[in-house]
């Protein structure tokens, strides 16, 4: 058991080296891209690269914020010159950003809730006549109703399918003698149901 628990310890540890190595080099890149594009006013171009370095989220890498500080100096700047479409954008990459990174510590909801605000002002003071008009308190209350699965479902769901890894690698760790292994077979059976009930949840 305790070779088990080494060797998953070794497979945890080289993920989590590899992810957190490629991340930071996304992150950098990203950023330097999405200067390039604000150098040339290609809006577009610089809210997605600003967008991708936001979500390159790990530990002790500071270029997700430097993608969250570029994403709101684009809105600013685009509300200030009337540039609404571009205020929008940026905004709402801000938002699908603090969504993509919800996790415990990551101050995602910080970031949901001051991006919606953005949108819900950019979108109250269109200055365009042909397209609907919207408050800012129905834009917000829009916004708030497509709510995410709480962070405690996304770590059970997680767990549930490691607990389950984690057996069945222990099943195929004892090859002729798994038939004997009730304990572990039922450790696996029970982290594919948690998984699955918590799938169905969410």
């Amino acid at each position: 058991m305790t070779r088990v628990l080494v060797l998953v310890g070794l497979v945890v540890v080289a993920i989590v080296a590899i992810v957190t190595v490629r991340e930071v080099g996304v992150g950098r890149a990203e950023v330097s891209l999405c200067d390039a594009a604000v150098q040339k006013s290609d809006w577009p171009e610089a809210i997605g690269h600003a967008r991708a370095a936001a979500e390159a989220l790990v530990p002790g890498s500071p270029w997700p914020e430097q993608g969250w500080m570029r994403l709101e100096a684009i809105g600013h700047d685009a509300e200030a010159r009337g540039d609404d479409e571009t205020a929008l954008l940026a905004y709402g990459a801000m938002r699908a950003a603090a969504m993509a990174t919800r996790a415990p510590g990551s101050g995602w909801a910080r970031r949901r809730a001051q991006s919606e605000e953005a949108l819900a002002r950019v979108a109250a003071g269109s200055r365009d006549p042909t397209g609907p008009h919207v408050t800012s308190d129905s834009m917000l209350e829009a916004l708030r109703d497509q709510a995410p699965p709480a962070p405690w479902l996304l770590l059970a769901l997680a767990a549930s399918a490691i607990t389950a890894l984690v057996a069945l690698g222990r099943l195929a760790w004892l090859g002729d003698a798994a038939a004997k292994a009730r304990v572990t077979q039922g450790v696996a059976a029970l982290g594919f149901i948690a998984y699955a009930l918590v799938a169905l949840t969410t």
